[in-house]
């Protein structure tokens, strides 16, 4: 089978991409790319393109799985939540859940969990969602790795969840440079020094993509602006 996806913008889940995000979803289908990185303002469906795009290289049988890997801003109190690590991890799965639905994708089916063991096992359940807290030592083979809310990985976060990916994977890091939530160490954040990194060593397999419209409206829009 072809590692290359023909991809119609007007073919994407009945969603009408503007010409940024059709950008962004190209990148991620190029098969050369073994990591996109999107720095995208709020509301301009990064979330969303990165979903539907992945879904789609999992259909088309060219990836086993998608990983959905988000960084817990509180880290620190994560592992003092009540419950088991799927539990704990819940309370930030809902930007994942919201986009699936748009796109037409039942979580409650798709995403892995101790609810759901029989789709897991005739293979209808094949989105893993993680929180970086629990990947030390696992290994990323054959996925696609979604990263979201990159802006509130620290840099050694970052390096620990992209140092497990074996090169059959593609990476997909999305954030928004503009709203860093580690409020007591901004400084930090890994996102914008592993875009430079990638500019600078890694062009030969990976793209950096921007997104600027927000689609919400215009509270979320002149909102954003706030210093």
């Amino acid at each position: 089978m072809s590692n290359t996806i023909r991809f119609n913008p007007d073919q994407f889940y009945g969603l009408k991409l503007n010409a940024e995000q059709v950008t962004f979803v190209n990148a991620i289908f190029n098969p050369k790319n073994l990591c996109v990185l999107c720095n995208a303002k709020a509301g301009t469906g990064k979330t969303l393109c990165a979903l539907g795009a992945a879904n789609l290289l999992v259909q088309y049988g060219l990836y086993d799985r998608i990983y959905y890997i988000v960084s817990p801003t509180q880290e620190q109190i994560q592992g003092y939540l009540p419950g088991n690590q799927e539990e704990k991890s819940a309370v930030y799965s809902e930007p994942m859940e919201q986009a699936l639905i748009t796109l037409g994708i039942n979580p409650n089916v798709a995403v892995i969990s101790e609810n759901n063991i029989m789709a897991q096992k005739s293979g209808k359940a094949y989105i893993s969602f993680r929180t970086h807290t629990y990947m030390r030592g696992t290994n990323l083979t054959d996925s696609v790795i979604i990263l979201d809310e990159s802006q509130n990985y620290f840099t050694d976060s970052l390096r620990k969840v992209l140092t497990r990916v074996h090169d059959d994977c593609k990476v997909i890091v999305i954030g928004h440079s503009g709203q860093i939530d580690i409020i007591k160490h901004p400084e930090r954040s890994g996102f914008t020094k592993l875009i430079e990194l990638f500019e600078k060593e890694g062009s030969e397999f990976s793209e950096v993509c921007t997104l600027t419209e927000n689609h919400r409206g215009r509270v979320s829009l002149l909102a954003d602006k706030l210093e």
